[in-house]
C-alpha cells in the first residue's frame, strides 16, 4: 500500500511541476530554442519540489541515522 501511496505523490508532483514549468516559460516569455534551459530549469523545478515533498512526508529517522 505504500507504494502506491509514493507512486501517487511523485505522479502529482510531476503534473504539479508541469503546471509550474509552463507558467513559468510563459511569463518570462522564453522560447523553446534553448533545450539545455528549458529541460534543465524542469528538473531543478522538480528537484527543489521533490526535497520539499520528502522534507515534508518522510519521517525524521532515516534508514541511514537509525543504523
Amino acid at each position: 500500500m505504500k507504494i502506491i501511496g509514493i507512486s501517487l505523490v511523485n505522479s502529482l508532483l510531476i503534473l504539479l511541476v508541469l503546471l509550474i514549468h509552463k507558467i513559468f516559460f510563459r511569463v518570462l516569455l522564453l522560447g523553446y530554442e534553448n533545450l539545455f534551459i528549458y529541460w534543465g530549469s524542469f528538473v531543478l523545478i522538480y528537484f527543489i519540489l521533490n526535497l520539499i515533498t520528502n522534507k515534508i512526508l518522510l519521517p525524521r529517522g532515516g534508514i541511514i541515522e537509525n543504523s
